[in-house]
């Protein structure tokens, strides 16, 4: 049986009155808690400088933190730099009086898309921002991910969301000096660069990034030439990795040439077929060959980082407490041995992880 209710100007509402109410009572409640949180920012207003200031200190806390502040994405044959969801985090939190939140808003599992939403409500001034994120639930063969895989890629799309929302919502005025001095301790000094640059490319192993892929995603020949600034956007492509905002399939794809769009043709109006150009003359019309990047996983010579980054996986899988037969499916691929015992290698020199006392 449902009720009726009679407002104040005489309309009558049709529906069961407990929903109703409860409705309109849900409703109340969140207007009266924006309210009352946008009177306490205007009462207590935020210092800019003492804001700007404690971003600063908490994106240099430590090396390990200035790393997480910053991520890296190859766009256009350039390696594009910017603040990551860990400084998002920071910023929020020292521009105060301020709200913000990201929810996954649809699932299309027809279209294999989701979409993710994120808000910053800035109380004092009573400005919003509001930004969608679409984030592929397939992999590269069209195959719609499981669940478990699907609640991770909302996630993920969720902290891209928010960190854009706030940073749309944030001058950035307010933490350009943060972010700048997060990439100043990154970048470090020339005395420590050797071990940290082998370090950077052998974290980038647990991805499924090898070593000469890491090299075309930084646009540089080797690692000798991973100077300061390109060690900032390498250790940025770990953070991104990391946190979720970009995959190893992301980065590649922006390392490919694009094919081009248009096929040139000397004559439209001829009903012949052009001829194919001769690759084995020295002609100019012939077709040069462009390397493709190789897949992860893929064989390649047994360099010495590679040999260098198969130690560290293996070390990393034993404190892991991974068994020493657990070696990667990629090792045992014929080709592949020197990696497989540089593995197991640096599996057994890597002391074994301490037991906790029950």
């Amino acid at each position: 049986m449902s009720n009726d209710i009679i407002t104040s100007n005489g309309e009558v509402i049709e529906g069961d009155l407990p929903a109703l109410l409860d409705t309109t009572m849900a409703s109340a409640l969140a207007r009266v808690e924006i309210d009352s949180q946008v009177a306490t920012a205007r009462n207590f207003p935020r210092s800019i400088q003492a804001a700007v200031d404690a971003i600063k200190a908490l994106a240099t806390l430590d090396e390990q933190t200035a790393a997480e502040c910053v991520y890296a994405l190859p766009r256009g044959g350039k390696t594009l730099r910017g603040p990551s969801i860990r400084l998002a985090e920071i910023i929020a939190s020292q521009w105060g009086n301020c709200r913000d939140s990201a929810t996954v808003v649809t699932i299309d599992r027809v279209n294999k898309l989701i979409v993710a939403e994120g808000v910053f409500h800035d109380l004092q001034t009573n400005r919003g921002t509001r930004c969608t994120v679409q984030r592929r639930i397939s992999d590269k063969k069209g195959r719609l991910y499981n669940e478990d895989m699907i609640a991770v890629t909302g996630n993920a799309a969720c902290s891209i969301a928010r960190r854009n929302a706030i940073l749309a919502g944030v001058p950035k005025g307010v933490w350009r000096k943060g972010m700048d001095a997060a990439e100043q301790v990154i970048r470090g000094d020339a005395k420590t660069l050797s071990a940290r640059r082998e370090t950077a490319i052998a974290s980038l192993a647990h991805f499924g990034l090898l070593p000469d892929q890491v090299f075309a995603i930084l646009g540089v020949k080797g690692v000798d030439d991973i100077d300061l600034d390109t060690m900032v956007t390498l250790r940025a492509i770990y953070s991104g990795l990391k946190n979720g905002e970009t995959s190893a399939e992301e980065l590649l794809r922006g390392t490919r040439p694009e094919a081009p769009v248009h096929k040139v043709i000397s004559n439209p109006l001829s009903d012949n077929e052009p001829e194919p150009a001769d690759q084995e003359s020295g002609s100019d019309n012939s077709g040069a060959q462009v390397d493709e990047m190789p897949e992860a996983g893929e064989k390649l010579p047994a360099t010495d980082l590679i040999i260098v980054t198969a130690r560290a996986r293996g070390a990393q899988a034993k404190r892991d407490g991974m068994a020493k037969r657990a070696i990667p499916p990629e090792y045992r691929a014929p080709g592949r041995e020197a990696e497989a015992e540089a593995w197991k290698a640096g599996h057994d020199a890597e002391p074994a992880p301490a037991k906790v006392a029950e």
